[in-house]
């Protein structure tokens, strides 16, 4: 496969009374849940956004770009108590005839980028080859071999699948290794050829991008939230906990999992310690304290705001309902394709690799990738 990279995821009132919050008025709270069914009312309130415990210049991934911590008001929202589900993806697509980016011919431009990745990437592992010996140099060969019967690049688009790497890593850095384009994968077959959405249906949605997700939200008559809006919403009431539940990895004792993640030795070997090798059905672990749940772990969910690396030192970052970097600073940061950020880590998430299922953590998704450890949920206003 062609790999799509640059070569190289209490009750309400008590809670908010305790972090300082001003939650709506009762009335309007009972008046509204009737309305939002499947929701959850966040209340407004500034909090403080970003990092986590031990992690600024630590090894996890996805923190690196989640510093300085600082100060952001959002106002009072509503936000989805659970990741869009395969079940409702299906029903959107039923009444629009949508078609996701990865069940979509490639253009012909795009093609012609990939051969010549393709052609870049071989050159890159033949000097890898001539300098390898051994198993090593077997390992290049192969996937070389892999390399070679893909220029012949297949029409979709397709997503990006997890594969569990055969032999040792040449390069812990290379996401390529664990990583592959299947173009038959989609939403409809999350874990690529022979895969369906039979006992699925409770699951969350994958392979899908930020156009995908804006589509579904549109038609829900919804909205993706922000991410300062998911965060706090992540966070249930607290301030700076490392986990969305509080200060303890395990709270109800060590057997017991409070999210979706990996366990075991990455990327070689899940124990399935938590009870899933891939994604879970919704409601699988325990909500957070606002009653939300797989705000950590499952799948890494995108949100409205574009990527910057160093969007949280913008003066975008702490003005009232950030909306994150504007088009033009998020280009300005170097990326080649328009990137959107995502929260929450996903059930590949590893204290080796990343943390991304604490709250302060982000990451990206662009918007030719889609990928099987990526969702989604919706937001709305406060009417």
């Amino acid at each position: 496969m062609i790999p799509r990279f640059r070569l190289l995821s209490l009750p309400l009132l008590l809670l908010a009374a305790c972090s300082g919050e001003t939650p709506p008025p009762p009335s309007s709270v009972a008046e509204a849940s009737l309305a939002q069914e499947g929701m959850v009312l966040i209340p407004g309130g500034p909090y403080r956004r970003g990092g986590d415990a031990g992690e600024m210049g630590g090894d996890s991934a996805s923190h690196e770009s989640a510093y300085p911590i600082h100060e952001v008001h959002v106002d009072a929202f509503w936000i989805d108590e659970t990741e869009v589900t395969n079940r409702q993806f299906a029903e959107f697509v039923e009444a629009t005839g949508y078609v996701t980016f990865a069940e979509r011919p490639l253009s012909a431009e795009r093609v012609a980028e990939l051969e010549e990745d393709v052609r870049r990437n071989l050159a890159r592992l033949e000097l890898m080859a001539a300098n390898a010996t051994g198993e090593q140099r077997d390992r290049i060969r192969a996937a070389m071999e892999e390399l070679e019967g893909a220029v012949e690049i297949e029409p979709l688009a397709g997503s990006m699948i997890f594969a569990i790497p055969q032999g040792g890593l040449d390069d812990p850095e290379d996401l390529s290794q664990w990583w592959d384009i299947v173009p038959s994968a989609s939403w409809r077959t999350p874990g690529g050829p022979g895969t369906s959405l039979e006992g699925l249906e409770d699951h969350p949605v994958v392979n899908v991008t930020p156009e995908d997700a804006a589509a579904y939200a549109e038609w829900a008559g919804k909205r993706l939230p922000t991410e300062a809006e998911w965060e706090k919403a992540a966070r249930g009431g607290l301030d700076q906990q490392p986990y969305a539940w509080g200060t303890e990895m395990f709270p109800q004792g060590e057997t017991v999992w409070m999210a979706n993640i990996w366990q075991g030795e990455w990327p070689h070997r899940n124990t399935e310690a938590d009870g899933f090798f891939a994604t879970a059905p919704v409601k699988s672990f325990p909500p957070n304290g606002y009653g939300l749940y797989d705000m950590a772990g499952n799948v890494w969910e995108i949100v409205a705001d574009l990527y910057h690396p160093r969007a949280y030192g913008l003066p975008s970052a702490t003005v009232p309902n950030s909306t994150g970097p504007a088009f033009d600073e998020a280009r300005q940061a170097g990326m080649e394709i328009v990137t959107h950020v995502t929260k929450g880590g996903s059930f590949l998430c590893s204290d080796v690799w990343c943390k991304g299922y604490q709250p302060g953590s982000r990451s990206q998704i662009d918007v030719e990738s889609p990928s099987n450890h990526t969702g989604f949920r919706c937001a709305t206003d406060v009417e």
